[in-house]
Formats: C-alpha cells, sequence, structure tokens
C-alpha cells in the first residue's frame, strides 16, 4: 500500500472536483454507531445523546466536535459532515452548525474537508404536511415558486456565514425520491426544484463552497435535471433503489463526481458474501478515473452491525490505491 501524500482535505477536494487523488477518500453522511469504538460515547441532538445535565452549551459542542474529529481518525474519513447540530441544546440566537465548525477546525486544522447541511429546495414533506404541500404545487404554484426563492435566499445568506466559520461547502440534504422514483413528476421536479437547486448550487460555488448534493432513492428519472444543477459530486447512489454506480459512472463520471454506493441493506443483514460484492463492484467501477468517494449509499445507521463497516473498511484499505490503468481516463467507447 502506498503511502499517502496528500491531506484528508486535499484528497476529498481532488476525488469531488473529478480528479484522482492519492488514494479513493471515504467518508460517511452520518456514523451513528459510536459506542463500541469511543467508550460508550454519543451524539447530542439525537435520541440516543448521554446525560447533559451540568453541561454548558459550548461544552456539549466542543464533545460533538471531538466526537466527529475522532470518528474521522479513527475510521480515516475524509469528510467530516456536520449532519445536525445540538438539535434541542441549541442556543438561542446561535447556530450549532457554525459553532461546531469553528471548534472541529481548531482541533483539526486543515486535516478535513468540514461541509454541513444548507439545501433550499423542496424535499419528500412528512407525513403530516404531505397534503398540503401537494394540493400547494397545484392550487398555489405562484405562491410556492415565492417560498422556494425566499429559502435560496436564506441558504445563500447562511453561505457567507458558513464559509467565515471555517467550513468548506455544504452537503445539500433534501430528499427526492422513494425507492421507485421521485416523490414529484420529473416535470413538476424541473418546475419546482431544479431551477432553485442549480441558483443555489451556483450562488455556492461562485462563493468558494463545495457542494455535495444527497438524495436515497431511485433518482435516474431526474438524474439529468441534478446532474445539470451543478453540484460537484452526488451521494449516495441508492442500490436498494435500482442505481447502477457502474452505469452512471458511464453516462455522468466526466461530469460529476459520486459517492457511495455499498448497498446498505446487505450491511444491515446481508452474508459477508454479499457486502464484499457490493463493495467491490463500487470500487472496481467508480474508481478508475477518479471523481470518486466511497462510502455507504445511505449512512451508518442505528442497528447496522459494526462488522459490516469493519469487513467493507478492510476491502476499502486492500483496494483504495490506484494503479496505473485505474488513473487513465476511460475512452468513451469503453
Amino acid at each position: 500500500m502506498s503511502a499517502s501524500s496528500m491531506t484528508h482535505r486535499e484528497r476529498a477536494i481532488t476525488a469531488i472536483t473529478g480528479g484522482v487523488p492519492d488514494y479513493v477518500p471515504t467518508f460517511e453522511l452520518v456514523f451513528h454507531q459510536t459506542e463500541r469504538d469511543f467508550g460508550g460515547r454519543t451524539f447530542f441532538g439525537t435520541d440516543f445523546e448521554p446525560d447533559p445535565s451540568g453541561l454548558s452549551y459550548m461544552d456539549m459542542v466542543r464533545y460533538n466536535a471531538r466526537l466527529h474529529v475522532d470518528i474521522a481518525r479513527r475510521w480515516e474519513h475524509s469528510i467530516i459532515f456536520i449532519s445536525g447540530g445540538l438539535g434541542r441544546h441549541d442556543a438561542p440566537g446561535r447556530s450549532s452548525a457554525l459553532d461546531l465548525a469553528k471548534e472541529i477546525r481548531d482541533l483539526a486544522g486543515d486535516e478535513y474537508l468540514i461541509m454541513c447541511h444548507n439545501d433550499p429546495t423542496f424535499g419528500i414533506p412528512g407525513g403530516s404536511d404531505a397534503m398540503e404541500f401537494c394540493t400547494a404545487l397545484f392550487e398555489r404554484p405562484r405562491e410556492m415558486h415565492e417560498t422556494a426563492k425566499r429559502r435560496v435566499e436564506q441558504c445563500e445568506e447562511f453561505c457567507d456565514k458558513a464559509l467565515a466559520a471555517g467550513l468548506d461547502g455544504f452537503i445539500l440534504c433534501a430528499d427526492y425520491c422513494l425507492n421507485a422514483g421521485p416523490f414529484l413528476s420529473p416535470a413538476q421536479f424541473s418546475e419546482f426544484v431544479t431551477p432553485y437547486l442549480k441558483r443555489a448550487i451556483t450562488t455556492f460555488r461562485e462563493r468558494g463552497a463545495y457542494v455535495i448534493k444527497h438524495t436515497d432513492g431511485n433518482i435516474m428519472p431526474i438524474i439529468d435535471d441534478l446532474v445539470e444543477a451543478g453540484p460537484h459530486a452526488l451521494h449516495s447512489l441508492d442500490p436498494m433503489a435500482g442505481v447502477d454506480i457502474r452505469a452512471v459512472k458511464e453516462r455522468y463520471g466526466d461530469r460529476v463526481a459520486l459517492c457511495g454506493n455499498v448497498h446498505c441493506a446487505y450491511l444491515q443483514s446481508g452474508t459477508p458474501e454479499q457486502i464484499r460484492e457490493s463493495a467491490l463492484y463500487c470500487l472496481t467501477h467508480a474508481k478508475p478515473g477518479g471523481g470518486f468517494v466511497f462510502a455507504t449509499s445511505n449512512c451508518v445507521f442505528r442497528g447496522m452491525p459494526l462488522e459490516s463497516y469493519d469487513l467493507i473498511h478492510s476491502l476499502w484499505m486492500d483496494h483504495r490505491d490506484y494503479t496505473e490503468e485505474e488513473r487513465r481516463p476511460k475512452a468513451a467507447n469503453e
């Protein structure tokens, strides 16, 4: 295995901008299975948080920041994603995502690419809001467009604050798709989501932010819109919804980097052979030519056996280096 020649941050930036780094980087959107390797430590702002009694707001910020960094170092992640701040422990008038970013930067310097959520677009509505959302699209489209525009403006304002706090960019986490396909029809998506997604990403990139667009589910009916919006990378390319990373790489690999797509259902309840096959499929077909970040097809959620993650981490370690052939861009007819 070759010695690393890049920082994690440099490695991640090279990969998500379509280049070939010293080796394939890896990360996870969320990593909630922390107890085994970190002495029972869990995140604040979750249903399984530690006892917050006696801790100040900044105590909790420092606690979460240290856990983010410890997870990244334990698993050699190149990206740290601040997924949810402190939840109900947020202090009035404070953004825990920004405070966490500053603290992580103090702890780790420029070791990692640090990102947080900042997605203005309409995702799949929650159960109690679904009827109202769908009705508004048909009965009050002008109002929905105005709402979408205001949300973009708010995220543009947050962008400047985030970059000033030491963040490098954003993973946009509005989910658009179920396993069967997009929640909105492709025509509705093109009207109510695409222009605002594109405007936000364009603004973020112009201001120096790196952008990864996340959505689970079957994105294939809207993937042209997602790529056209101009993110640096797409996550998570969900194989449970039939998204084939090989096909996406062949069709779009010269326009957008890819993050994913080890099968999370296999990681939760599959056999070691199924897990191994999925991980190696990603590395075999998405790695050549660069522009790839190895990850699960969702996150390391509660209930996923860490032995499964141990296995894919070991496979990544064994196969992350680029051969000379893999460093060469593939010809269009290959």
